[in-house]
C-alpha cells in the first residue's frame, strides 16, 4: 500500500483521539461522546498498525478498543437508569 495513504491512516487516527479528548467527561452524555470516538480512533490505529506493520500498536489499541467498549456500555446503563429531566 502507499505509504502516503498509510501516514494518513495514522494522522486521522491521531486527530480522532485528539478529538476525543475535547470532551467535558463531567457528564454522561460528554464521557459517551469521548468514549465512542475514542473507540473509532483506536480501531483505525489498530489498522494502521497491521499496515505498517507494528504490532505493539496494533496490539495496544485492540486492547483500547476493548476497554472503552466495557466502559461505553456501562455508561449506557447508567444513562437509561437516571430519571429524565
Amino acid at each position: 500500500m502507499n505509504p502516503v495513504i498509510i501516514e494518513l491512516i495514522g494522522i486521522s487516527s491521531t486527530v480522532l483521539i485528539l478529538i476525543s479528548m475535547l470532551f467535558k467527561t463531567t457528564t454522561i452524555k460528554g464521557s459517551i461522546l469521548m468514549r465512542s470516538l475514542n473507540i473509532a480512533g483506536s480501531v483505525v490505529f489498530v489498522v494502521y498498525g497491521c499496515l505498517l506493520p507494528a504490532i505493539s500498536t496494533a496490539v495496544l489499541n485492540a486492547a483500547l478498543v476493548i476497554i472503552n467498549t466495557y466502559h461505553l456500555v456501562l455508561l449506557i446503563k447508567e444513562s437509561k437508569n437516571q430519571p429524565k429531566e
